[in-house]
């Protein structure tokens, strides 16, 4: 029988096909629609009697899936195959690589994978394409190289809300306490696995309870007190069983990587204990949190009692890059003040993009002018205090967006470079120095710009920047989106240890998206990070200070 990933597959593999061969418009994106909801279903749509339960299915696409379903094909799928491969949509992986473009490297040279690709980039054949200049081959090169780093693991964006919706699910099932553990447990920026453990006797019939769960397809492998399983999405999920007098052990061994375990040395004799509180004390340890049991010195400051408090998302007071309808958000100023209100938080910063990144809907002076009024206007009966700002681009010679004059008039400016990633690390780090050697600039975004699994970040000489953010006391921002989570915990740990100032902001497009901060706080925990190193657990008026404090005399505050 078909997973609803494997359906989802097929779905979305004719949509990509369908407009690599020249289609376009609204019958694209039913198809991408439906795609997505297959997958996130919750029950087996291959058990559906009507597809059409399945959310944006309508008549046309149960049809397909229905023939999906009974034949393990899609005929129209198989026809279009024939004059465009499927393997082709590899090619969408490759930094300057789109649908068009993929499309012609298939005409003209018959490159039909990676490896072809990759062959006549090495022979120089590339370069007969139109439009193949040594700059894009260049792009090219660097991502089919990062390409074979990446380790096809699951986002922890997506991982941790599966791992919740899991647990809550078999806890019904079970009639038993459920914990996630394992690598979604640690906060990793991706997981091979979701790991889950049962707090119960009994292993065989609790994990038989799973085996019959709508969203599992089935099960792979058993061992005495655990399982895996297939999922309907695609994913799989460990589960593991222990008695509640074990349970204690039970979590330390199933959270913790084997080679960093407290006890790695006698992993399996590991003292036994009703709660890890009484484990670690029984090592003589203080209890470490799971985020930092990765063997980077928590065992030592675990004996030595001198582990960090780390920071929790119940710290945070506010979010200082967001973005609205202004320019690429789906939320208006006040549908993302009221999102922060109902967080709890005192302030956030609306600051929508400028006109440098185009293709972001960017403000440019005289829209950025207006805004300021704008939301300067909704404060006084806003939920929180909304401070006007921008995600300000910063140029590839080190140029801001906005002159010296705008920018004081803001007050908050956020710089970002997400252009010139493959700079030389000198280069992209004289343009970030230069940034933060602007009094304006109060904080650096996603400092890298990386993206999780599908694109590296540039080289960066973290001394330099360092040094340049502790001296003019500008903030690097851990971005909470789970697509970037940039900074990363090492280097975050290292900007920490600096001295440097350090935000998590959410980088919301959507008043939903400012949930996403638990993921950068992830990150900051994992980076031993406690509250006073974060700005946005700060009070208001002691943000206010900040940003005024570092500014040139007579400068915008």
């Amino acid at each position: 029988m078909l997973t609803n990933s494997q359906i989802a597959d097929h779905v979305r593999t004719y949509a990509d096909l369908l407009e690599m061969a020249g289609e376009s418009g609204f019958r694209l994106n039913a198809y991408r629609r439906a795609a997505d909801a297959i997958r996130q279903f919750d029950r087996a749509v291959a058990l559906e009697p009507d597809p059409r339960a399945v959310p944006s299915v309508g008549p046309g696409i149960a049809a397909i899936v229905a023939e999906l379903v009974t034949t393990g094909r899609f005929q129209q799928l198989d026809e279009l195959q024939e004059q465009m491969p499927a393997s082709l949509l590899g090619l969408l992986d490759v930094p300057g690589v789109g649908l068009k473009t993929a499309a012609r490297l298939y005409h003209e040279l018959g490159i039909t994978s990676l490896d072809d690709l990759d062959a006549a980039l090495q022979t120089g054949r590339l370069s007969t394409v139109k439009g193949m200049g040594p700059k894009i081959q260049g792009r090219i090169a660097d991502g089919l190289a990062f390409l074979q780093q990446r380790s096809g693991r699951i986002s922890i964006g997506v991982a941790l809300p599966l791992a919740e919706r899991l647990a809550a699910e078999i806890a019904t099932a079970t009639g038993a306490p459920v914990h996630i553990v394992g690598s979604v447990r640690r906060m990793c920026e991706t997981v091979g696995n979701v790991d889950l453990l049962v707090i119960a006797p009994s292993p065989s019939s609790r994990l038989a309870a799973v085996a019959q769960l709508p969203a599992v397809a089935s099960q792979t492998e058993q061992g005495a007190d655990w399982a895996t399983f297939l999922l309907q999405q695609g994913a799989m999920l460990r589960v593991a069983v222990a008695p509640p007098e074990v349970a204690g052990t039970a979590l330390i061994r199933w959270t913790d990587r084997v080679s960093t375990s407290p006890c790695s040395a006698v992993a399996d004799n590991l003292p036994v204990g009703s709660s890890e509180e009484e484990v670690y004390a029984a090592l003589g340890m203080a209890f470490i949190p799971p985020e930092l049991r990765e063997n980077r010195g928590e065992i030592e400051a675990a004996r030595q009692n001198r582990l960090p408090r780390l920071i929790d998302v119940e710290d945070l007071r506010g979010d200082l890059h967001l973005h609205s309808t202004w320019s690429d958000g789906a939320g208006s100023p006040e549908e993302m003040a009221a999102a922060a209100g109902e967080l709890g938080y005192e302030y956030l910063a609306i600051t929508d993009h400028s006109g440098g990144l185009g293709v972001a809907g960017g403000l440019r002076p005289e829209r950025l002018t207006e805004q300021i009024d704008y939301v300067r206007d909704l404060n006084p009966a806003a939920p929180v205090h909304m401070l006007v700002g921008s995600e300000v681009e910063v140029h590839r010679d080190g140029r801001l967006d906005f002159d010296d004059d705008l920018l004081a008039a803001l007050d908050i400016v956020v710089a970002s470079l997400h252009s010139g990633l493959r700079q030389s690390e000198d280069q992209f780090t004289e343009r970030m120095c230069q940034a933060i050697a602007n009094p304006n600039v109060d904080i650096i975004a996603h400092p890298t710009g990386r993206l999780v699994e599908r694109r590296q970040g540039a080289s960066v000489d973290w001394g330099r920047v360092f040094e340049a953010a502790k001296q003019t006391t500008t903030a690097l921002e851990i971005n909470a989106d789970p697509a970037r989570l940039d900074m990363t915990d090492l280097v975050a740990r290292e900007a920490a240890r600096a001295g440097v100032l350090i935000t998590i902001d959410s980088d919301a497009h959507h008043p939903g998206s400012l949930r996403n901060v638990r993921y950068g706080v992830g990150v900051a925990r994992r980076a031993w990070i406690e509250p006073s190193q974060v700005i946005n657990t700060w009070t208001l008026s002691d943000v206010q200070a900040w940003l005024a404090d570092r500014q040139v005399p007579g400068g915008r505050h």
